[in-house]
């Protein structure tokens, strides 16, 4: 079943725009269906190979429609610069997200060259102002 990608808190021209712009050296496809609720890109390098991917997907979670961004690489980790490009393009500058490190009872890993944002889709902060009362962290 073919999904209406502009459900999606997401726009699929905004996140092709950004990384095409800020991940030198690929080329990102246009965006596929990507189970009940996401997308997926592929990029591609200058040789038209497959270089990685984007794939981001939306679900409720807790009350609250949450979004999910990962980035993976064929041959190496996502660097910082490429954190903060799938931010930009999936997140945008206002909405925060999150890199999450869970227990290790809770820990998945099925792709050693993928990192991963989660936010809340409405852009709501799940957590607390750190800036406030004690100055910055």
């Amino acid at each position: 079943m073919a999904i209406d990608l502009t459900q999606l808190a997401v726009r699929p021209t905004r996140l092709v725009k950004v990384l095409r712009e800020h991940l030198p050296g690929v080329h990102p496809s246009a965006p596929r269906a990507f189970g009940p609720a996401g997308m997926a890109v592929i990029l591609l390098d200058r040789d038209n190979q497959h270089a990685g991917s984007v794939i981001v997907t939306q679900a409720e979670h807790g009350g609250a429609e949450w979004l999910h961004a990962s980035l993976a690489w064929i041959d190496h980790v996502p660097a910082y610069d490429d954190l903060t490009t799938l931010k930009r393009a999936v997140f945008g500058d206002a909405r925060e997200c999150y890199q999450v490190f869970p227990g290790a009872d809770r820990h998945v890993n099925i792709h050693a060259f993928a990192l991963h944002l989660w936010g809340r889709a409405d852009g709501v902060p799940a957590l607390p102002d750190f800036t406030r009362g004690m100055g910055s962290i």
